[in-house]
């Protein structure tokens, strides 16, 4: 297992101009770093603001933190083997196979390089990149890899900064906090809370968890593999690649149901079944039965939510948070609860994600004004006004069935594609032409108009404007076919 060693932390070669510059290590910077290594293509470097990869396994630390796609599913179909201990794999297993990855890149990563801009010098047909430290790189393409999801949510409830106990966001867990025998507050019920209440629960001497929206929960099914298993899931090539493609498929089978309400129903009906079996306590179930529609927020996959919501030292308060005091929390019909320390499952900032403001396109525009009307990205990579520039995991290429790690594997093999195909016609410069990118963001607002998504939830899927803009609106093997070649004829070079 490779952490952090000397060799990640070495500097990159001394030059101030590269081919290409990817920023991020995470499973798209990285998975776009090794196909370009792989391939023999060595005019690249990858930029990292932290001193050690891994990108949101890096930073989400909380206890219980963990994936809800299998772990042989979570990862890259063309690296080496990992000797996965769980089906669903733990954050740190997580990050010491990114830490893996990164390594055999070496010198290519440049570690503390946080990016401040990136613009595009249309006179050089180049982009300019400005570090932290005051340096300047420049590029003639420039990837960003950062994640959609990777600034914390803060909550703005009256009062928060008056808190005196530890504040801690699940995205941004202190080390070594240590919170047994206290009293601890929980704020969110979303794909965090439920991993790290489970966990919580056991150590403090009480736990009260703030619902707002009851969320739809199904069974993990997690389990350690066997030492068996293990062998022969690292060892034997075929069996691997089966497992990994039945894990596939029967993910995605599932997507049917996102894009079919009337499917969705029928597993609703399913799970309000076995959760009125399950919960025992009328006044709780009664709670935590979700009142929107199976499927528009993200479902959630626990073991434990519900049994750890039946503890006696375990409270479930729906009553809306008034304001925060230095030692308490007031709920709107004047409940007051002592605690010692808050703990925040809020979530990430993903349409007004600060990213946006980073990068300059043609005329000096910001993607974040470029985005002022609706959020959308060309495949969820590119955007006119945005020449040689690509994002990965964009607009419309997040999934809510299957893994993000397929979907980032077919935008860096199309980026891979789209390069070569400017690289032969002899061409500085590309850009996706604004009818192409007009009719794509068409047909993803059309197709997203029946999903589950917009069938009344508020989500951080949905713009102000109540448009889906995270998601990709059908089966991710479409996605496939549609990334399988470049088509050329929706650029336009110079």
């Amino acid at each position: 297992m490779v952490r952090q060693s000397d060799s990640l932390m070495t500097s990159s070669p001394p030059s101030a101009h590269w081919s290409l510059i990817i920023i991020g290590t995470g499973f798209a910077g990285l998975s776009l770093a090794l196909q370009r290594m792989n391939g023999r293509q060595e005019d690249f470097i990858v930029l990292e603001q932290a001193q050690s990869p891994g990108g949101t396994w890096r930073d989400n630390r909380y206890p219980g933190c963990a994936c809800d796609v299998p772990s042989h599913l979570y990862s890259l179909s063309g690296a080496p083997p990992w000797d996965w201990q769980r089906k669903y794999a733990e954050a740190p297993d997580i990050e010491a196979y990114l830490a893996h990855l990164a390594h055999s890149l070496g010198s290519r990563i440049r570690y503390r390089a946080q990016v401040t801009s990136a613009s595009w010098q249309a006179h050089k047909q180049l982009w300019q990149v400005e570090l932290n430290d005051g340096s300047c790189l420049t590029c003639r393409f420039l990837v960003a890899g950062v994640g959609p999801l990777s600034e914390p949510a803060w909550p703005d409830f009256p009062g928060v900064e008056n808190f005196t106990g530890p504040l801690l966001h699940t995205a941004r867990w202190s080390k070594n906090q240590d919170l047994k025998g206290q009293r601890v507050g929980l704020i969110g019920t979303g794909a965090s809370a439920i991993q790290v209440g489970p966990a919580l629960a056991p150590e403090v001497a009480q736990l009260i968890i703030f619902q707002r929206t009851a969320p739809w929960v199904v069974d993990r099914k997690d389990h350690p593999y066997t030492p068996g298993i293990r062998r022969l899931l690292r060892t034997s090539p075929f069996l691997r690649r089966a497992y990994r493609t039945w894990l596939y498929f029967t993910r995605e089978l599932k997507g049917l149901a996102f894009l079919r309400p009337n499917l969705m129903r029928k597993i609703e009906a399913y799970v309000r079944r076995d959760l009125t079996h399950k919960v025992v306590n009328p006044r709780l179930r009664q709670k935590i039965m979700p009142k929107t529609p199976m499927g528009c927020k993200r479902i959630l996959l626990s073991d434990t939510w519900w049994s750890t919501l039946e503890f006696p030292h375990v409270t479930l308060e729906t009553d809306p948070i008034h304001h925060i005091e230095a030692t308490h929390l007031v709920t709107e019909t004047g409940t007051r609860y002592a605690l010692d320390a808050l703990v925040l499952a809020t979530g990430f900032r993903y349409q007004d994600n600060p990213m946006a403001r980073l990068f300059k396109g043609e005329e000096g525009i910001t993607l974040e004004e470029f985005w002022k009307e609706q959020r959308s990205a060309y495949l969820g990579m590119m955007m006119p006004s945005f020449p040689n520039f690509f994002l990965l995991t964009g607009p419309f290429s997040g999934l809510g069935h299957n893994s993000i790690v397929f979907m980032i594997e077919c935008q860096t093999r199309w980026i891979q594609s789209a390069l070569a195909h400017v690289a032969a016609l002899g061409k500085s410069e590309f850009k996706v032409r604004a009818q192409a990118y007009a009719a794509f963001t068409n047909e993803m607002n059309r197709r997203s108009k029946n999903s589950l998504w917009m069938q009344g939830c508020q989500s951080w899927y949905l713009d102000p404007e109540g448009r889906n803009t995270a998601l990709w609106p059908g089966l991710s093997l479409s996605y496939w076919w549609r990334t399988r070649r470049f088509n050329a004829q929706d650029f336009e070079y110079a």
